[in-house]
């Protein structure tokens, strides 16, 4: 609970305020990483690196666009972004593991955002992801 409290004091300062838009979140589909992360924001796709190389099922893809063209966006549930913040500096970094369906689905449909959960991160977890091929974060 206390790492809840946390990330949700991380959230009510301006760090957001224009660029990340909150929206209603939906309890029914959440990962390890996020089911205690009740907030869903509309996060840039430009924003976010994607350092995996995707398999995809194309069957899955096309059933994921017609979905988000047809139904509430808010029935396809949000990517879990790995969020790191660089100390002593003001630069994030936003990293997508997985959701490489949905992913894809909003880049073909030209999306300029995608619905996430933000998982706040540290260095540590960083290097467990990535190993001795972590970028260089400044």
């Amino acid at each position: 609970m206390l790492t809840k409290l946390i990330y949700l004091n991380l959230f009510s300062t301006s760090l957001f305020p224009t660029i990340y838009s909150t929206i209603k979140a939906s309890s029914s589909s959440s990962s390890i990483h996020s089911a205690s992360i009740d907030k869903i924001y509309n996060v840039p796709m430009k924003d976010i690196s994607r350092p995996l190389q995707s398999v995809l099922d194309e069957h899955k893809v096309q059933s994921l666009m017609k979905t988000i063209q047809t139904m509430e966006n808010d029935q396809i549930p949000p990517i879990d972004v790995l969020w790191y913040e660089a100390p002593n500096s003001k630069n994030n970094y936003f990293f997508a593991m997985g959701g490489c369906h949905r992913w894809e689905a909003y880049k073909r449909l030209n999306s300029e955002t995608i619905r996430a959960k933000l998982v706040k991160i540290t260095l540590n977890d960083l290097k467990i992801y990535f190993g001795s091929s972590l970028p260089n974060l400044k």
